[in-house]
């Protein structure tokens, strides 16, 4: 079917799409509400029609509102067929302050179109929160805990979907009959693209990481330009020198939190420590300089962040105080 392939364009200068939007053709609103329920591949293209339509037609209140109340007041302006002497000179001033009038108005109303379109819309939890967003294309992405996602509003008509990401998040990306690739991007210049696959991304102090459940993905980072495509189970990360080092992983893991749990494998007593800090927005000290080399292996619940550092410290034979708000750890 022809509609399957329509741009926003085309959907806006058909006589049949415009008539389903002002609501006058019966046999259009059955059509075009048939169509949408068919999920076509377009159907974003559909929806940004839409929101054209709706923002120039008057959906968007005072837009039409304004150009009727000019066009009222310049036909007030024009003179009638009895006047002869129409005085030039005079006239010729309120033509042209209408026009400039007009101009104004039609700038003002494109650059307001434009600043709506291109507004940046924000996703974010707070610590010890998840969060399960959709995107306009049909992907979803469930945020970790303190963590950040934007994309702009007219995110589906460039030529790929970027979004940009703070913090951690598992990503279900839907895939497009287009192929237009999906971006995430963050602020350290390390990016993952991706057409349709499952995957965990982290973007916190230190720490760049994205590991793969299902699909694949390319991985660039800011060093030397170079990439990574992974395959399922495989982790990529940048190191110190902001090179991209690549392992196989157990991806389950990495998103243990969608679980609402902590899965720990040989980690080191300040790596499994840095870890509750970011979930939970607390801060941890160690009162002893031989931590460094303890490991913890065990899953705990994401829910108490007094019993997960009480247990990490049961387990290691530490004492836990408080000095305001901090946890401290002392043998």
């Amino acid at each position: 079917m022809k509609f399957d392939h329509y741009t926003a364009d085309d959907f806006l200068m058909d006589d049949s799409f415009v008539a389903y939007r002002r609501g006058t053709d019966s046999g259009a609103i059955a059509f075009w509400t048939h169509w949408q329920s068919g999920q076509p591949a377009n159907l974003p293209e559909f929806r940004e029609a839409e929101r054209i339509y709706d923002l120039l037609s008057g959906q968007k209140p005072g837009l039409e509102e304004s150009f009727s109340e000019l066009q009222m007041l310049i036909t007030k302006q024009q003179p009638t067929p009895e006047v002869i002497d129409w005085q030039p000179q005079r006239t010729g001033f309120r033509t042209g302050w209408w026009a400039v009038a007009a101009s104004l108005l039609l700038v003002g109303g494109l650059g307001g179109y434009w600043f709506w379109q291109n507004q940046t819309i924000s996703y974010q939890t707070d610590y010890g929160q998840q969060k399960t967003v959709s995107l306009p294309d049909g992907s979803t992405v469930t945020l970790n805990s303190h963590s950040k996602l934007q994309h702009r509003r007219n995110w589906t008509t460039g030529d790929s979907r970027d979004v940009t990401l703070d913090g951690e998040g598992f990503f279900a990306v839907r895939h497009l009959e287009t192929e237009k690739p999906f971006r995430v991007i963050t602020g350290d210049s390390f990016t993952v693209q991706v057409l349709g696959t499952e995957f965990t991304m982290t973007h916190r102090a230190g720490l760049n990481r994205v590991v793969l459940n299902r699909g694949r993905v390319r991985v660039g980072g800011p060093a030397d330009g170079a990439t990574l495509t992974l395959e399922p189970g495989q982790l990529a990360e940048l190191d110190a020198t902001g090179t991209l080092i690549r392992r196989n992983v157990p991806p389950e893991r990495y998103n243990a939190w969608l679980r609402n749990q902590f899965v720990f494998e040989g980690a080191t007593l300040p790596e499994a420590v840095r870890q509750v800090e970011e979930q939970f927005g607390i801060q941890i000290r160690f009162n002893s300089a031989d931590v460094s080399n303890r490991r913890f292996t065990g899953i705990l619940p994401l829910r108490d962040p007094e019993k997960v550092v009480n247990t990490l410290a049961s387990y290691h034979h530490l004492k836990v105080s408080h000095e305001g708000k901090s946890y401290v750890l002392t043998r």
